[in-house]
């Protein structure tokens, strides 16, 4: 039915996964520099911690509700692993600045 057969998997539209993956990879990254001393003072700052994490948190949300969209257009079932990338993701989102600032005031 589909140009790409990539789009879906077992009929759940998994095509926004690699994208889900990639910010989650990215809100790794950020918690491996905060909990690393050395990176934390070569890499982090107030304004890469809180900016990374809330441009990461606020695509990785706009990113499930078109997932979303294009599921119910398409006629396809819910891909229930990016529904978890994105709660783990956000997780790391909201914890980052957190830990970061914890990190600081000591």
């Amino acid at each position: 039915m589909y140009t790409y057969d990539s789009f879906e998997t077992a009929g759940a539209f998994t095509l926004m996964r690699p994208i889900f993956i990639t910010l989650l990879i990215v809100s790794l990254l950020l918690f491996v520099i905060i909990i690393l001393p050395k990176l934390r003072e070569k890499l982090a700052n107030s304004s890469l911690v809180f900016g990374l994490s809330l441009v990461s948190l606020v695509v990785s949300a706009q990113l499930l509700y078109y997932d979303a969209i294009i599921v119910d257009e398409i006629g396809l079932s819910r891909d229930g692993v990016s529904t978890i990338l994105f709660l783990v993701n956000a997780i790391f989102c909201i914890a980052n600045p957190i830990l970061f600032l914890m990190k600081a005031n000591k």
